[in-house]
């Protein structure tokens, strides 16, 4: 009993404390670890800590040596986890879903391993399971991966014929929870401008504001915005002001590719403000 409680107590340590594991250096820690086995080669800990160090360092074939002698010497299921991680990383879908499998009939409410599992449904084509991870993960874990969101975005598409709105869901539901960030509101914004809806387009991207509304890219993505929605004298004001803070700026490629950018949208300004001139004088009596 003692030693299935000091397993689940590493097993926590492990999960959530990835910027104690980063030091001391990678080999250093394998090399302290191989000499505390060699002085007790039958505690199951020390092989589960180096394998997971193995694991980390993408040597694969130790780590899951060191996790099956584990597994061998204390419980399998506490050792699953870290047996999981190893075999999606060597590509292994089915053996790692099982292994995932194994952990959480003892751990349900472990974030990482639901988050995992999620990944291992996803990759598998397994939309719906993939998804009902992720929904578990996400009500479980304070500060879910952006990233993670926008898997579940995509997923939701493809497997509750919500479209565009579902995914919009799931990315709002994200910002809910994280706060207002470029990584969700961006391709929210894609979104909307896939559907032709440029208003909700720039709503959502003038929430982004206070972190980007200082760089030449947010004012050329707003006045793009502008000028879809019929504010062109807006729109001129953004790209007249990205254009001149570019011009300031060292010269790069991606600069000078959102200047050229700058300069075509300026024509299509202008014409599109003629067009406005032009309906306005036809309208007049």
């Amino acid at each position: 009993m003692r030693l299935h409680r000091v397993f689940v107590l590493l097993l926590v340590v492990l999960a959530i404390a990835p910027a104690v594991r980063a030091h001391p250096s990678a080999a250093h820690r394998i090399e302290l670890l191989t000499r505390e086995i060699e002085a007790s080669p039958d505690d199951p800990m020390l092989y589960l800590r180096r394998g997971q160090a193995y694991s980390n360092e993408g040597m694969l074939d130790r780590a899951l040596a060191d996790l099956r002698r584990a597994e061998s010497l204390g419980d399998p299921a506490l050792v699953a986890y870290e047996v999981g991680v190893a075999l999606y990383r060597r590509g292994d879908l089915p053996g790692a879903r099982a292994a995932f499998d194994r952990f959480l009939e003892r751990f349900p409410q472990h974030p990482p391993a639901l988050e995992y599992r999620a990944r291992v449904a996803r990759d598998a084509g397994d939309a719906a399971s993939a998804l009902a991870d992720f929904e578990a993960y996400f009500a479980l874990q304070e500060d879910p991966n952006p990233g993670d969101y926008l898997s579940a975005a995509r997923l939701v598409q493809d497997i509750e014929g919500g479209g565009a709105e579902a995914a919009l869901r799931v990315l709002d539901r994200g910002m809910a929870k994280l706060g207002v960030i470029p990584q969700l509101q961006q391709p929210a914004i894609a979104i909307e401008r896939a559907r032709g809806r440029p208003a909700a387009a720039i709503a959502r991207l003038e929430t982004l504001a206070p972190q980007m509304g200082g760089s030449p890219d947010w004012k050329v993505e707003m006045g793009e915005l502008l000028l879809a929605s019929g504010r062109v004298e807006e729109a001129r004001a953004r790209l007249g002001e990205a254009g001149a803070q570019l011009e300031g700026l060292r010269v790069t490629a991606a600069r000078r590719t959102l200047a050229e950018r700058v300069e075509s949208l300026l024509a299509a300004s202008l014409r599109g403000r003629s067009d406005v001139d032009r309906r306005g004088s036809e309208d007049a009596p």
